[in-house]
């Protein structure tokens, strides 16, 4: 008899462990923060990145990806990005004195206000490592090159809010090999960020 019972509670565990929601392990910028409303609107400055052979630099990959989150209203500008000043603004053809070396691309996270532990974010721009070797789902093929589509994704999620997650391939962890794609889509993680503040 005790060896059936210590087989059921065996079986309850794992059915438990099987069935529980998976761990989450995002982590959201600090202070905790958010644009006043949704659709968050990013545009991409319509100068593209000359690594990008698809047509358009990566720009109209980028405002097709950067729609992964759901809350995204995305567009072409001809305006640069103007540092505190909205729209959130990708810029694919310059660094902006910020990302060099192994960085890919950088946001600037900085342009919020105090509202009683609601702070409120109002801008929030993008800046492209040029000397990285970059390809968008426009182009066939890679040999080397980083995913344009996936780390501006990874980038739109500092625009809304969220800081690097601690899970290996969600699209908020904080590094990607050459030639993976996988941070265009979300995990169930960066939705709970999203979730969470949205």
């Amino acid at each position: 008899m005790k060896k059936q019972t210590l087989l059921a509670l065996g079986f309850s565990a794992l059915f438990i462990a099987v069935s529980a929601d998976p761990v989450m392990a995002y982590v959201l910028l600090s202070p905790r923060r958010r644009w006043a409303s949704t659709p968050v609107t990013v545009r991409v400055y319509n100068v593209g990145n000359s690594t990008i052979t698809d047509g358009s630099g990566g720009v109209n990959a980028v405002v097709s990806a950067i729609r992964a989150w759901g809350i995204i209203s995305s567009s072409t500008t001809s305006s640069p990005a103007v540092r505190g000043s909205a729209p959130a603004t990708i810029m694919l053809n310059t660094n902006g004195g910020l990302c060099t070396g192994n960085c890919l691309a950088a946001t600037l996270t900085g342009y919020y206000t105090s509202q009683a532990g609601d702070d409120r974010i109002y801008d929030a721009d993008v800046y492209t490592n040029t000397s990285v070797q970059l390809y968008s789902s426009g182009e066939s093929g890679c040999s080397a090159e980083y995913d344009i589509n996936g780390i501006m994704t990874h980038e739109v999620g500092h625009v809304i809010g969220i800081g690097h997650s601690n899970v290996s391939g969600a699209t908020m962890y904080p590094s990607i090999s050459s030639c993976n794609t996988s941070a265009r889509s979300l995990s169930s993680d960066d939705i709970a960020a999203r979730d969470d503040l949205y």
